[in-house]
């Protein structure tokens, strides 16, 4: 199926062949790829108009299947997205926009699933798994504002490529047991760069995209890099990303840390958020993700175990949740669902719950597997 991507004025350049044809709004072709823009006249007049590109997405409708197995099939198009990047493939690009769009409808179809896979164990810790999670996050950030979609994908876009630049360093570094060397410590503060330089080396010039990578570990005190870049200075893109990655650090399963309860890395950025972070971000990242996150465990009043399935928006702390395990640990056999309106039911406190692998997804999700 295809569908259709608005083209920002700061991807046509003049001078050079397009990589992709431009029609307008109703489907009509402007002009064709290999095409060459000739001079600033021809591009004020193609950018009267919203003017798109095509790009061949899947059929299916993400309502109709399992958002797991589809995040599933997404990672793996990513992997391979990334493998092409790094072989300067011609097909990179493409690649990368389609895994843009299928996420992006995945995220806005099940928001609360994309959320749990973020916060439920992961099975293993790679380069593409964090990339997927921070998008995710991003995503939920910028979902309900009053934002293009072309502006939302190209923040996703960046948020999966910003790390590219050191993918097999980030698999050496989940298994090394010592300290960082100076030729790694060098190749982590290069990255920015060095992503940037192997995106647009597949045709990408999408301004937003480009400095989304290129600003994504800068602070606003001016403490981040590699530019030390402060607040005024920093695409508001990269400002989401950076939150969403140290939110995706400080909760994994699989850094050398012990990780924090999601509860207090939460309000880590509530507190702290007027000084590396920003603060409408980190308020807005916290009132969408709540104190109870879907994919989180929780104890009940009754001391049932239960997992969060959605967010109440409207009542935070009265989640939808189905217990799992009963107050002596032992499993259900089939997951209850609880009203959390309820007093013998309300949420206590954030709880660790070791049986997760075994919890079918679908499931509780209800989703068909």
């Amino acid at each position: 199926m295809d569908k259709k991507v608005k083209i920002a004025v700061s991807e046509l350049i003049i001078g050079e062949e397009l990589a992709w044809s431009i029609y307008d709004p109703s489907g009509k072709l402007l002009l064709s790829v290999g095409q060459i823009i000739v001079d600033r006249d021809k591009l004020d007049s193609l950018c009267k108009h919203d003017i798109f590109r095509m790009i061949t997405v899947s059929n299916e409708d993400p309502n109709e299947l399992s958002p797991f197995l589809r995040l599933e099939e997404i990672t793996k198009m990513l992997d391979k997205a990334f493998d092409a990047i790094e072989a300067n493939d011609p097909v990179a690009k493409e690649k990368i926009e389609m895994t843009v769009a299928e996420l992006d409808m995945l995220c806005l179809a099940s928001p609360d699933a994309m959320l749990a896979s973020v916060h439920l164990p992961q099975a293993h810790s790679s380069s593409v798994a964090h990339a997927m999670q921070c998008a995710i996050l991003c995503h939920a950030l910028f979902a309900k504002q009053n934002l293009p979609d072309v502006d939302r994908q190209s923040i996703l876009a960046a948020t999966l490529t910003a790390n590219i630049g050191m993918r097999g360093l980030y698999e050496q570094m989940q298994k090394q047991e010592t300290p960082l060397s100076a030729t790694q410590r060098r190749t982590i503060a290069q990255h920015p760069q060095k992503s940037a330089k192997m995106v647009h080396d597949i045709g990408v010039n999408n301004a937003t995209w480009l400095k989304v990578i290129l600003q994504h570990h800068e602070l606003n005190d001016g403490s981040g890099y590699p530019s030390f870049l402060t607040k005024n200075k920093i695409v508001i893109g990269a400002k989401a990303l950076s939150i969403a990655e140290r939110y995706s650090f400080i909760i994994s399963h699989h850094s050398k840390h012990e990780p924090v309860s999601i509860g207090d890395a939460l309000k880590t950025f509530f507190i702290g958020q007027g000084e590396k972070y920003e603060k409408t971000l980190c308020m807005r990242f916290v009132l969408e993700l709540t104190l109870f996150p879907p994919g989180s465990f929780v104890e009940l009043a009754n001391g049932d175990t239960a997992i969060i399935i959605r967010r109440n928006m409207e009542q935070p702390s009265q989640p939808i949740v189905k217990s799992v395990a009963d107050s002596l640990g032992c499993v259900y056999e089939e997951p209850v669902q609880r009203d959390t309106h309820e007093q013998k039911f309300e949420i206590m406190t954030l709880r660790h719950f070791p049986g997760v692998e075994e919890l079918n997804l679908d499931d509780l999700w209800g989703y068909p597997s």
